[in-house]
């Protein structure tokens, strides 16, 4: 009954004050929001695909505002296509040490290199996780 109460209460305070549910214009993660390793994973796989268009049209700003589309799938088939496929994608490191930045490290084994290190560096945009930097080394 107790648990009731406090829930009630929550629904009531989230639904009487917009503010507080929306981060008051802040950049605000929500249940919905998938978390940045899972964002990575998702960009990931669009390059590992090779859809380069697709995967530039889903980052940051930061990210589309460095290169333009065609100069960002240039560079990356030079990157990765040389590397081959990957073999393998581990989680290596996630730093949120910043409110509304995550750095992501995977250790990956592509067909061509059997051991780097990809980093996938995301921000909090609009309430979504978005990449403004990839590298692999």
């Amino acid at each position: 009954m107790f648990a009731r109460l406090i829930i009630a209460g929550f629904l009531t305070v989230t639904a009487t004050a917009p503010g507080l549910a929306q981060g008051a214009g802040r950049n605000v993660a929500t249940a919905a929001t998938p978390a940045p390793d899972d964002r990575a994973r998702q960009w990931l796989v669009l390059v590992d695909d090779k859809n380069y268009t697709q995967s530039w049209s889903q980052s940051g700003a930061a990210f589309k505002s460095r290169r333009k589309a065609d100069a960002w799938a240039k560079d990356a088939s030079a990157t990765r296509e040389p590397l081959g496929a990957v073999a393998s994608r581990g989680l290596k490191s996630i730093d949120l040490s910043r409110n509304t930045v995550a750095v992501i490290r995977y250790d990956t084994a592509f067909a061509h290199k059997a051991a780097a290190v990809e980093t996938v560096t995301l921000n909090l945009e609009n309430g979504s996780w978005v990449v403004t930097d990839y590298s692999v080394s």
